[in-house]
């Protein structure tokens, strides 16, 4: 069988992770490559998304998943946990703030009951079906 190296021609692994080395020189991981959503032409990281969000006082748990839309191709929807996660337009404000108006989730839900974490990691595809469905939207 043929061996493939952990590492390219430069000594760089191929993690999928997206980032940016900045003025000090420090990589700054901006995403996975592939959980970015494209909307409106723009690219939207969910993690930038969360990482927002899970600074907000009492939101406990927080995942950005890409919902599709007609007119731009994807939007972000939000799953938010703790008490902050039944104030959407809370959420959305302080958001705003932050970022710009595209990158902001069309909507927030409170994070569903069945979805208590048993493991450190959730499965993103799983909160996008959720996600599909409380918008009636077929699986694509």
């Amino acid at each position: 069988p043929r061996v493939e190296p952990v590492v390219n021609n430069e000594g760089w692994f191929a993690t999928g992770d997206i980032g940016q080395i900045d003025a000090d020189g420090y990589l700054r991981v901006r995403g996975r490559r592939d959980h970015m959503m494209i909307s409106g032409g723009e690219n939207i990281h969910p993690e930038e998304i969360e990482r927002l969000l899970l600074a907000i006082p009492d939101v406990e748990q927080a995942i950005v998943v890409a919902v599709p839309d007609e007119e731009f191709g994807e939007r972000p929807v939000a799953f938010v946990g703790g008490p902050a996660g039944k104030q959407p337009e809370h959420l959305a404000a302080i958001l705003s703030e932050h970022l710009p108006r595209f990158k902001i989730p069309d909507t927030f839900y409170p994070w569903p009951e069945e979805e208590q974490a048993e493991t450190l990691k959730v499965s993103r595809s799983r909160f996008a079906a959720i996600a599909r469905a409380q918008l009636g939207l077929e699986r694509s």
